[in-house]
């Protein structure tokens, strides 16, 4: 599993759209929208390709000026749950 933050700063006119397109890219969760444009967002994705596949989608969105990873966990554990829950 693999979970990277990611800030993505869209034009302000455009943060209505691109809420819309980040909402519709699977692996991506948005925490929080700021007045001037920024969104803080999580990805989850299973692998590293998949990973890099997805912060790129980020940053061909429609109205998206930069998108930013600025956190990233990695834990390759079949037992992970199991960790977790400990």
């Amino acid at each position: 599993m693999n979970i990277s933050g990611v800030l993505v700063h869209a034009n302000p006119k455009q943060v209505d759209e691109v809420e819309t397109q980040l909402k519709n890219i699977a692996g991506v969760e948005i925490h929080a929208i700021t007045e001037d444009g920024r969104f803080i967002v999580t990805v989850e994705e299973e692998d590293d390709n998949n990973m890099a596949n997805t912060v790129l989608n980020l940053h061909r969105c429609q109205g998206v000026l930069s998108a930013v990873m600025v956190y990233q966990y990695s834990n390759d554990d079949e037992n992970f749950d199991e960790v977790i829950s400990i």
